[in-house]
């Protein structure tokens, strides 16, 4: 993927080099994946286990338009507004982890159908855009003059942290193991229902970072805030060699798949 991605760039850099080959474009490419990027890492996690979300894009949605809502109304601090939104995409991804991982539904169905409900909930909530929110809670997404950089410092980090989980850590060797072959994966002593369950959770979690980070990149939350990204999410992971049959895959690689994709837009643009 990275090969692609730097291929990709020279190719648009000798194109357009005026424009193009700035640094104020290519920070603004990484700034831009930041909020895509979150629900590629998300998808990618899904895919190493073998399964797969729909509802990504609307699990961001959802969350941080709960929270935005929560906290302009009671006056949560924003800081308690970052953790908040998290929280909500991390239970919205344990609803599908349970009735995947754990009553065995089908996860097309069952993340089509959350798809549907989540979007149809964040219209319940608020119909429109939520105001006046805290600076506080909009600063990772760009709201203020070191907001950019927050963005690509927390994209940045996340794949760091993500890729050490997922190649140091037992829990993600049980990720591997289970999308490569649940049967033996089971027979080897690995809970794959308690594994699938965190797995969606997490996917959960990482939606409602990006959620977080559309909303400081708006400067509001909306209704339809990020919709219309599964598609995204799902490229950039397979662009970055994640395998749609599970078992593997690699974080860094699906962030050189993020960036890919920012590549071509600005590029196509200019």
């Amino acid at each position: 993927a990275w090969t692609i991605v730097i291929s990709v760039f020279i190719f648009f850099s000798i194109i357009r080099p005026r424009t193009f080959l700035t640094f104020q474009n290519i920070h603004f490419i990484f700034y831009v994946s930041s909020m895509i990027g979150f629900l590629v890492f998300a998808e990618a996690i899904c895919l190493i286990s073998g399964n797969f979300d729909l509802s990504v894009g609307q699990i961001a949605g959802f969350s941080a338009m709960v929270a935005a809502v929560m906290i302009v109304k009671t006056g949560i601090p924003g800081y308690l507004g970052i953790l908040l939104v998290i929280l909500i995409g991390g239970c919205c991804g344990a609803f599908n982890g349970f009735l995947v991982g754990k009553i065995h539904l089908n996860p097309f169905l069952v993340t089509l159908g959350t798809y549907l409900m989540f979007d149809w909930l964040t219209m319940v909530v608020r119909r429109g855009s939520v105001l006046s929110l805290p600076a506080v809670y909009l600063a990772p997404g760009g709201s203020c003059i070191f907001g950019i950089y927050i963005a690509i410092f927390i994209l940045l980090g996340g794949a760091f942290i993500l890729s050490i989980i997922l190649s140091k850590i037992r829990w993600g060797s049980n990720i591997y193991s289970i999308g490569g072959n649940i049967e033996a994966a089971r027979r080897c002593g690995i809970s794959v229902d308690n594994v699938i369950f965190s797995v969606f959770t997490v996917a959960g979690m990482l939606s409602g970072i990006s959620g977080l980070l559309y909303t400081g990149y708006m400067g509001v939350a909306t209704s339809n805030l990020a919709d219309g990204t599964v598609f995204m999410a799902f490229a950039g992971a397979v662009i970055g060699g994640v395998s749609l049959s599970g078992g593997r895959g690699s974080i860094l690689n699906t962030l050189g798949g993020t960036l890919l994709l920012g590549i071509i837009e600005a590029g196509l643009t200019m």
